[in-house]
């Protein structure tokens, strides 16, 4: 039960107005638990493509932890990709982010700028949109666990 409490206390100070957005990361990073974003939805270029649940090409999770660092997991067709990073919230033209940076390159970082960086949109206090499709990514959204 603690568990849940702390991880609900994470996910609300997630959400939390980053007027001041330093201190929105010092509580972050003080927090010892995991909250977990998954994969709900993809869609593509192509009107009516959307796809859910085991329709969707290949599972993907975001596994927010302690001292800001994240793990993403992907699973497709039998085989498991894994990339870690720093994650931080941050406001790009009064809309509220989470930036990932991957330690190395990798295939699972999903971009329009070819660099170890990702961004999530938050479409709602617990939906956010990758900005992949901004290039002729995919259109993935993740909701919090």
């Amino acid at each position: 039960m603690n568990i849940r409490i702390a991880s609900v206390a994470l996910i609300v100070s997630l959400f939390v107005s980053c007027a001041d957005e330093n201190d929105t990361t010092a509580d972050l990073v003080q927090q010892e638990i995991s909250v977990e974003l998954n994969l709900v939805k993809m869609s593509g270029q192509i009107r009516g493509s959307e796809t859910t649940g085991e329709e969707m090409s290949w599972r993907e999770t975001y596994t927010l932890g302690p001292g800001m660092r994240f793990k993403k997991v992907r699973k497709s067709e039998g085989k498991t990709l894994t990339s870690e990073g720093f994650f931080d919230i941050v406001m790009i033209n009064s809309d509220k982010y989470l930036k990932f940076v991957h330690d190395s390159d990798s295939e699972l970082v999903g971009n329009c700028t070819g660099d170890k960086t990702e961004l999530l949109k938050y479409t709602s206090s617990d939906s956010l949109e990758s900005t992949w499709s901004a290039c002729d990514g995919p259109g993935l959204q993740y909701t919090f666990n």
